[in-house]
């Protein structure tokens, strides 16, 4: 019996480490995203304003880990807008809590409707993945949102997916913690004595 106990268990452990050894593929996770921030002008011409962005908000994936490890983030970036199509253009840095970070291209249409004294108002965001660093070196996707321009302050927020090699998918990373679960009680659950093992 402790024969095949051991045996069982070598075997299991031994096909998570060839799972585990297994040639990484991109995964895709779902996601939805907030910021809160401000921006400043950092130069202009007769056609278009340099800015600057910086934000604080959430990445959010339905997994408790992974939102534990990635959130609070921070967020900047630095574009500019080009009055004669109200289209914005620039590079922005996402920093997860865990130091992580995603990298890529910001893109928004800033057409503020014409009945807006404060030239305040609604704008669309696009956020188009292109790497990143630690879990997201590679990465890939994008997320698009709806947010709300003022003054100085903006927030938006919206949905999309998240390519990363190094992150494990939600249901992956469950299914293994798991199935390592279960390969423990097993190995660490008495077995019965037979009556031929009691009468030795």
């Amino acid at each position: 019996m402790k024969y095949l106990t051991s045996h069982y268990f070598a075997t299991a452990t031994l096909a998570a480490i060839i799972a585990l050894a297994a040639p990484a593929r991109a995964n895709s996770i779902a996601v939805t995203y907030s910021l809160t921030g401000t921006g400043t002008v950092e130069g202009a011409t007769d056609t278009t304003l340099s800015l600057a962005a910086s934000a604080d908000g959430s990445i959010l994936s339905g997994n408790m880990g992974l939102d534990s490890a990635w959130n609070p983030v921070t967020y900047f970036d630095a574009a500019v807008l080009d009055f004669t199509t109200n289209l914005l253009n620039g590079n922005f840095t996402l920093t997860l809590a865990d130091g992580d970070t995603l990298t890529g291209n910001v893109f928004e249409d800033q057409t503020i409707p014409d009945s807006s004294p404060t030239q305040t108002g609604p704008f669309t965001q696009t956020l188009t993945f292109t790497g990143g660093t630690g879990a997201f070196a590679g990465a890939s996707g994008s997320v698009s949102g709806q947010g709300f321009l003022g003054a100085t302050e903006f927030a938006v927020s919206g949905s999309g997916t998240i390519n990363a090699p190094a992150v494990p998918e939600p249901a992956t990373e469950t299914l293994l913690v798991c199935g390592f679960a279960l390969i423990g009680v097993k190995w660490w659950r008495p077995t019965k004595k037979s009556a031929s093992d009691s009468q030795s």
